[in-house]
């Protein structure tokens, strides 16, 4: 989850964190840990926004790919977790791999990407951990929001180069479910350290004798924000609802803001599917973290942004109407 992310959790508090204490999203944990149960969530409705013109856990080989485990009927699926983003600038050269069907944007020969590391709680199937590579700043993303006449435009967000999770069941919900190209990945969270180091990144030979990539985490202690305590009492809320935008094709997040359909080649096999997010959390910090062998040309910024008690819920594909 990424530096749009960055821009619209700023909208919502301060940077030293939040603990909501009103009256509305509240989730208690039995409704957590009840998919069938209503949403204790204050109801988000879109705006008219400007429109112009390491191996695979036992509990999650019981559940079936694709469950649904939703607080809203709007938003099927939902996670649960935290989670932290490493922003770094990345070098933009003639051999940059891009985007399809979106604009890789650059300054100076210079986008913002990074790293976003997710630990899950809660997902449909259960517990995993999840590891996505930054390649930049996108915009002008085509999509589909349903026949050859209803394309639009996605304004400005961020694209993943590569997304890795924990378990070979999150590989197939992310691939059969929301097309999504993940891999199988060793990812290691080591919960001692001072502060966060993402790295160093290695290969391992797994189980099945075919060689993954490995990813270690230290410090992830300090991802923590919220003691159990916190997280346990019934006062505790959640503050948020942002809306975004998802194109999980290419592994991309934008700004909730789309434009109509202008003239453009792209076929509609080429047109992004897209489906709407909605993201809240209870605390917010900017820490210290360290990235170790990071990739040649990259000057990583020596922070993340922390983001503890997350839920992010995800609707079902845009098929029909507008965004």
């Amino acid at each position: 989850m990424v530096g749009l992310i960055l821009l619209l959790c700023c909208c919502t508090t301060v940077v030293d964190g939040f603990l909501h204490h009103g009256n509305s999203n509240q989730v208690s944990p039995a409704a957590s840990s009840a998919a069938s149960s209503p949403s204790h969530l204050k109801a988000f409705h879109w705006p008219t926004l400007p429109s112009f013109d390491k191996v695979q856990s036992e509990s999650s080989t019981t559940r079936t790919v694709g469950e649904r485990n939703g607080l809203d009927e709007e938003y099927p699926w939902r996670f649960e977790g935290r989670f932290i983003f490493r922003p770094s600038l990345v070098r933009i050269t003639p051999s940059t791999s891009l985007p399809l069907s979106a604009n890789l944007l650059s300054l100076f020969g210079y986008s913002l990407g990074g790293s976003v590391v997710l630990e899950y709680d809660v997902s449909p199937v259960g517990p995993y951990r999840e590891y996505v590579n930054m390649g930049g700043v996108v915009g002008l993303g085509k999509v589909s929001v349903g026949g050859e006449t209803n394309k639009r435009l996605l304004g400005l967000g961020q694209w993943g180069t590569d997304l890795f999770v924990s378990t070979q069941v999150a590989e197939d919900v992310c691939q059969q479910v929301w097309g999504v190209p993940a891999q199988v990945a060793d990812i290691d969270f080591d919960e001692e350290g001072n502060f966060i180091q993402d790295g160093p990144d290695d290969e391992v030979v797994g189980r099945s004798g075919v060689t993954m990539r490995k990813f270690k985490l230290s410090g992830w202690a300090n991802t923590r924000v919220l003691s159990s305590e916190e997280l346990q009492k019934q006062q505790k809320r959640r503050v948020g609802n942002i809306p975004i935008f998802w194109t999980p094709t290419i592994k991309a997040l934008w700004a909730p803001i789309s434009f109509p359909k202008v003239s453009h080649d792209a076929t509609q096999e080429e047109l992004l599917p897209v489906h709407k997010l909605r993201l809240s959390a209870s605390a917010m910090r900017l820490k210290q973290c360290k990235r170790i062998g990071q990739s040649e040309g990259g000057i990583p910024l020596g922070l993340a942004l922390v983001v503890d008690d997350v839920l992010i819920e995800i609707g079902e594909r845009v098929n029909s109407g507008s965004l």
